[in-house]
């Protein structure tokens, strides 16, 4: 009995049922409409729409304005975050990955000057501090957390796998790796690991700004490895292959404030237009009610 019970809430409706795309309207219709029912019933049909959607529109521009910039115990884009047919994350913030000789890598110069990029710790201050300065320092922790999401983007590019751990690699590059690994197979080698080919990072990340655009760049170089089991199958040292290689990142901002700040404008310029068609009806309401007031003139006789 239990289990029917709570059998509606265990199981989520999906975003493409029916009744997904009926919920707003349906709330809009019954908790909307009610309140609009009751003002036509004291006001007539216009008004009462006139008062309903100054009412509605101005509290959207006000929720609209903290949303957009936020405020005390209110983050900047907590409202809406995305636009009708987006995704969640369209204008999240986020670390994009790239190559040296990339399409992406034409728009930041700033990547061939190896030299200088810096540390993390270089770059917020906090080089030379003690240990624990360093990580009680909210800008490294912050910065330090934010490329160790870049690293991991730019190894998934470096040496991407499939679900089945198979490295997704061109011919070239999968044919210099096998010679590699053959070159230097352990004597021991029964088998091959899996995954057999793996990436790691050759030393820490390194950050610097590009010169050109501001945009804060990532970079990282990593190596290619094979690893070969014994015959218990247990893995041994992975062996090297290929030649090391940088891979770089850019930091995108986001725009979160954007789906914010467009609810914001529309809610605003409807609100003034049901505050001036308001308006419009009460100078009409005090015309008419003008005109009823006026003391009819009786006809005088002409004086004879």
């Amino acid at each position: 009995m239990t289990e029917l019970l709570f059998l509606a809430v265990e199981e989520a409706v999906p975003a493409d049922h029916p009744a997904s795309y009926l919920a707003v309207p349906l709330g809009l219709l019954f908790l909307s409409g009610s309140v609009y029912l009751l003002l036509w019933s004291n006001y007539g049909a216009r008004k009462a729409g006139a008062i309903y959607g100054t009412a509605f529109f101005g509290f959207a521009f006000l929720i609209g304005v903290f949303w957009w910039f936020g405020g005390p115990g209110i983050t900047q884009g907590l409202g809406i975050t995305h636009l009708p047919g987006e995704r969640p994350d369209d204008y999240a913030d986020g670390w994009y990955a790239f190559e040296e000789g990339s399409e992406r890598a034409s728009f930041f110069p700033g990547i061939e000057d190896l030299d200088a990029f810096e540390s993390v710790e270089s770059f917020t201050g906090v080089e030379g501090l003690p240990l624990e300065e360093i990580e009680d320092d909210p800008a490294f922790g912050s910065l330090a957390a934010s490329v160790g999401q870049a690293e991991q983007e730019m190894m998934e590019q470096f040496l991407p796998v499939d679900e089945n751990n198979v490295a997704q690699i061109g011919t070239e590059r999968r044919e210099m790796f096998e010679e590699d690994a053959a070159a230097q197979e352990p004597d021991e080698a029964v088998g091959r690991a899996q995954p057999f080919f793996t990436a790691e990072p050759v030393d820490d990340a390194i950050v610097r700004e590009d010169p050109e655009t501001g945009v804060l760049l990532a970079a990282q170089e990593f190596q290619a490895f094979a690893t070969f089991t014994d015959a218990d199958d247990i893995p041994l040292d992975p062996v090297p292959v290929g030649e090391s290689r940088f891979w770089f990142s850019f930091y995108d901002p986001g725009m979160v404030w954007l789906p914010s700040a467009i609810w914001t404008v529309i809610s605003f310029v409807l609100f003034l237009a049901s505050l001036l068609w308001l308006d419009r009806l009460e100078m009409r309401d005090k015309r008419l009610a003008a005109e009823a007031e006026q003391p009819e003139r009786i006809a005088e006789p002409i004086a004879q």
